[in-house]
């Protein structure tokens, strides 16, 4: 470019050269991951009648368990948090959390090996021991635990996961449970690097203070500010954390496609949601019908599905896939 030219005349020739936009290579790329975990909640907790593709009992958690996990989910979430089976047995409560994860999983693991993540809660039990009995048996890869329940659970609970190799999935109901977080495992030294955040918001909830207050999102911008200011609020604490964010409520779709758009991880499945669109009362078919339509809009916005090692890896485990499975799901 010529330089030392008077205003007019440098004006002249700007206008004689215009273009309208500089050439596309100017616009770098985005730093968007090209992989996006993504792990399936597979219970049926919001089925109120039994129905078929949302699992009330552990025949049915392996069904749908199989089903992603073929499909190519990189791990599954199983929890029997308020479900009942065909039997009438509260799985959270009537059946030892050890015997119960270990019906699930031995049939998964003597299937898939250790092609997929095992995400267990160790939130239920009369006792602290049968809480962490997932953990210490080996069972869990990884196990959640919200910041926000009382610290006589809370701190020992992700102190002992971290003891076990299990890695810790620190829950955030609401941007309050980031500052407790931050306060009670991040600057004690309890919780080790790298973090693993789920972000699990729009739920309703009957009272308001629980062990798990949430956060009300009744549409796209309510969803989109919480998200955003969530996120920012993470990244301050540690801008390398994983972030997974949980398709909960009626936001599912909406969730989930923007998680995607924002490089962030997700968790999809009947958990935490019936609805398949927030517009509307139709209700998903399974498990394997939404974690087809979260891996679809992954490929829409230049994303593939991470392997079970891809995700370990994020989440600072060993890879495992390659390993052999034999006999290593207790009895």
């Amino acid at each position: 470019m010529q330089e030392g030219i008077s205003l007019w005349e440098a004006a002249k020739r700007e206008m004689d050269d215009y273009q309208f936009v500089a050439g596309a290579e100017l616009q770098p790329k985005w730093e968007v991951p090209s992989e996006i975990a993504i792990n399936v909640a597979v219970s049926g907790r919001f089925s109120d009648s039994q129905e078929e593709g949302h699992p009330t009992s552990i025949e049915a958690y392996v069904d749908a368990a199989s089903e992603v996990i073929e499909a190519g989910a990189c791990g599954v979430h199983i929890d029997f948090s308020m479900v009942t089976d065909r039997q009438g047995r509260r799985l959270d409560r009537d059946v030892p959390p050890v015997e119960a994860y270990g019906a699930v999983l031995r049939p998964l693991r003597d299937r898939f090996g250790h092609e997929f993540v095992a995400n267990l809660n160790v939130l239920n039990g009369s006792t602290f021991d049968i809480c962490m009995s997932p953990a210490r048996a080996g069972l869990a890869e990884v196990a959640p635990c919200a910041a926000g329940h009382p610290d006589a659970f809370m701190v020992p609970a992700v102190r002992t996961l971290e003891e076990h190799g299990v890695k810790p999935e620190i829950v955030i109901h609401s941007s309050g449970e980031i500052e407790l977080a931050k306060r009670k495992l991040i600057d004690t030294g309890i919780l080790k690097g790298p973090y693993n955040w789920i972000i699990l918001y729009g739920l309703p909830f009957n009272v308001g203070r629980t062990l798990i207050s949430g956060t009300w999102a009744s549409n796209a911008q309510d969803m989109a500010r919480h998200m955003f200011m969530m996120v920012d609020q993470i990244r301050q604490i540690d801008p390398a954390s994983v972030i997974t964010v949980c398709a909960a409520g009626r936001s599912t779709l909406y969730m989930t496609t923007l998680a995607t758009m924002m490089g962030l991880n997700i968790r999809v499945g009947t958990e935490d949601t019936p609805w398949k669109y927030p517009n509307s009362d139709v209700r998903l078919r399974d498990n394997l019908e939404m974690f087809r339509m979260a891996r679809d809009i992954a490929e829409l916005h230049g994303r593939r599905p991470a392997s079970a090692d891809a995700y370990r890896r994020m989440i600072g485990k060993p890879a495992r896939a390659g390993m052999a499975t034999a006999a290593q799901v207790p009895a």
